[in-house]
């Protein structure tokens, strides 16, 4: 399961913009020229104008400095002119329901979204729209949920495990920072089922609140993204103790994941960055628009960017033959969640 919040997606987008920002003007230089073979795929007579890419968050946030390197990458091998267009409002309502309902059909229109596209659709689109309505044509990156203590504090030296075992002997009493209704609460809700643990919930308004509510004893626990966390981790001030991950970060390989440290298989609370095009899209523009992504993905300066951020390259996700089922995967397994929890029907 790949969650996350809208409200704490903006607190992680200044993190995460902050040093995309800077990346973006100081960092090594992307793409240099046009890919041959990518230009000779171009289907004939397309584009004939700019390309539209949606983000749907407001400029300067973390989806729109991603998209914005993406853009200057495929614009570089590609030869085609990609535009940047914030379509805000809504935590990202107004720009999921325009790409699903009213944006061109003709190529020149892609988006790129969050998973939260598939939360607004299941829960708060009322049946106007479906995220099926848009077909996934390329995977960028993924950011993981970590699980952080302090080294000073009671946990200083103990595994996830201990942790929740603690949560369990005495429950009620270890106090963990959540956001209420977000994957923060999910993640914790499901290890509480799984485990029989019981924590005290303390509300914070983003993440990054509760990794700062960490730092002054004000939680047990804080759950967060790697780039929230990282001044305090270069600080050694706080530790990693499991991430909810398929395998382990490379920015953190001693920390295991928490399907490692619980003996489990479906502890996967990730935020997935991927680009989408109108359903309706002609098939060769689609495929176009898929290996124009692709190529970008594969330019090793744009990856540097990514990575210096903490970003997680899912290898399913990455390897995947069919990237469109591969998130649709992931999406109905965000749907049985929701059933599953009494939040859908």
């Amino acid at each position: 399961m790949k969650f996350v919040s809208k409200g704490k997606f903006f607190s992680r987008g200044m993190a995460f913009a902050a040093a995309l920002g800077l990346a973006a003007f100081a960092g090594p230089a992307l793409a240099q020229g046009t890919n041959a073979e990518l230009v000779k795929a171009k289907p004939a007579g397309f584009p004939t104008q700019p390309i539209e890419m949606t983000v749907v968050y407001p400029a300067g946030g973390g989806a729109d400095l991603t998209a914005r390197l993406l853009a200057k990458t495929m614009e570089q091998l590609s030869g085609s002119r990609i535009l940047v267009n914030n379509r805000t409002g809504g935590a990202g309502m107004v720009g999921h329901a325009w790409l699903a309902t009213q944006a061109p059909t003709d190529g020149t229109a892609i988006g790129m979204l969050v998973n939260l596209v598939w939360g607004d659709s299941m829960l708060r689109s009322q049946g106007r729209w479906s995220h099926t309505d848009l077909e996934p044509v390329g995977y960028l990156n993924s950011d993981p949920m970590v699980w952080f203590v302090t080294t000073d504090g009671p946990f200083k030296d103990k595994t996830a495990q201990q942790v929740i075992q603690a949560a369990k002997e005495k429950p009620g009493t270890i106090r963990v920072a959540t956001v209420p209704g977000s994957m923060w609460d999910y993640n914790i809700e499901q290890v509480e089922a799984q485990t029989g643990a019981k924590f005290l919930r303390v509300p914070f308004q983003s993440g990054g609140a509760g990794v700062v509510g960490l730092i002054g004893n004000n939680v047990d626990v804080a759950l967060g993204f790697y780039a929230e966390a990282k001044p305090h981790l270069d600080a050694a001030k706080v530790r990693g103790v499991g991430v909810a991950a398929g395998e382990r970060l490379a920015h953190l390989k001693d920390v295991p994941t928490l399907n490692e440290a619980l003996n489990g298989k479906d502890y996967l609370w990730t935020l997935v960055r991927f680009v989408v095009v109108p359903k309706a899209t002609p098939a060769d523009r689609k495929a176009y628009l898929g290996a124009m992504v692709k190529a970008a993905m594969q330019d090793q300066g744009l990856r540097g960017e990514y990575a210096k951020l903490g970003v997680y390259f899912d290898p399913t996700l990455e390897k995947a033959p069919n990237i469109t089922e591969a998130l649709n995967k992931e999406a109905e397994r965000e749907r049985e969640f929701y059933v599953k929890t009494g939040r859908l029907k």
